[in-house]
């Protein structure tokens, strides 16, 4: 007589219990949060950003036209931390083509007047740009792009404007703002681009 072999019934322990499952999930969300709130944080930045630039040109080209005086927005490009502010001069001013800006002008013992100050009823002091945010180039018409150092976009107390293009970046992303020489508006795109792309539209 053959004898029957008792079945038995093992517990497989393979699988996971619906407790670990919600465990992950909740950490996965929880990561998934923190990230997304970075992101979200570094966007509102940048666009805090450009639109801050470009409300800006505008009222420095009103205020030219109103004071009849030549102003400039100064751009100071930097990896550490990139700085923007406006001065005033007098009517007379124009841009010299070989200026060279510096950012820390040696002390003279003139007493004459610098042709250039800080216009405060625009911006009271240098303001930097939002954190993770950076100046990437400031190509002027007729002058070499600059990707570092310090440099300017002349305002004309006839309310001309020179052509520009100002690029912003967040270490991935660039995204260029043109400075339209006629009305002072700014253009903003989400790319890089020069003069050269401009004019060939």
């Amino acid at each position: 007589m053959k004898k029957k072999k008792a079945l038995v019934k093992t517990n497989s322990s393979s699988g996971f219990t619906l407790i670990e499952i919600l465990i992950v999930l909740g950490i996965l969300a929880a990561v998934m949060a923190l990230g997304l709130g970075r992101i979200r944080k570094n966007e509102n930045n940048i666009k805090k950003s450009l639109r801050e630039i470009s409300v800006l040109s505008r009222e420095i080209r009103n205020h030219a036209r109103l004071t009849q005086s030549t102003m400039r927005l100064m751009i100071d490009i930097s990896e550490k931390e990139s700085k923007f502010w406006v001065e005033k001069g007098d009517s007379s001013t124009l841009r010299d083509p070989k200026e060279i800006f510096k950012k820390d002008p040696e002390p003279t013992d003139d007493k004459k007047k610098p042709a250039f100050s800080l216009y405060k009823k625009l911006t009271k002091k240098v303001k930097p740009l939002e954190k993770g945010i950076s100046f990437k180039s400031l190509e002027v018409e007729n002058m070499e792009a600059l990707t570092d150092g310090l440099s300017a976009i002349y305002y004309s107390p006839e309310g001309y404007v020179e052509a520009s293009i100002l690029q912003l970046t967040d270490g991935k992303n660039t995204w260029s703002l043109i400075f339209n020489p006629l009305t002072g508006f700014v253009d903003i795109t989400e790319e890089a681009k020069t003069l050269k792309d401009i004019t060939r539209q």
